[in-house]
């Protein structure tokens, strides 16, 4: 019979600690990350516009789609890297099913302030829906004089409902 001595048991140990990372890795590896939000409930744009209050409403991203089995508040999200001119402000309106934009009425209007430089700002609102289909989209307008100018960047948005 063999025995086992001291620095057969510490290989012994260690050997069942590389493969059990091992078995870890390939665990983890083969795991795809979760889809939390369909595709025609959000996505991202990389290119720039600018604003000038001269413009009106422009549409921040393209229109977010959610379908929903009861009446009840989604949850609308907008984010973007923005600059504004000293003396003007970006303002944020929402539409829904292809109305104009309202302004304050689902959540904050004010997006932008002038700041030292671009920064990202995210917001969102709550808007109450009946059961169906739902689209909502992001708008925004420059508040300030006509010389003012304000640029947005990339921007991301997204819509859900029943998420609990």
């Amino acid at each position: 019979m063999k025995h086992i001595t001291r620095s057969s048991r510490g290989r012994i140990a260690g050997a069942a600690a590389i493969g059990a990372v091992a078995l870890a890795a390939a665990v983890v590896t083969s795991v795809q990350p979760a889809g939390a939000v369909p595709a025609a409930q959000a996505g991202c744009q990389a290119g720039s516009f600018g604003v000038t209050p001269a413009l009106g409403w422009l549409a921040l991203t393209p229109p977010r789609t959610v379908t929903v089995t009861s009446s009840q508040f989604i949850k609308a999200e907008v984010t973007a890297d923005v600059g504004v001119d000293a003396g003007a402000e970006l303002r944020l309106g929402w539409a829904v099913n292809g109305s104009a934009p309202f302004e304050g009425t689902f959540g904050p209007a004010n997006f932008a302030n002038h700041q030292e430089f671009f920064e990202a700002r995210s917001t969102f609102a709550l808007i109450s829906v009946g059961a169906g289909t739902t689209t909502v989209q992001p708008f925004v307008r420059l508040s300030g004089a006509s010389t003012k100018r304000a640029t947005v960047l990339h921007r991301c948005s997204s819509a859900e409902g029943n998420t609990s």
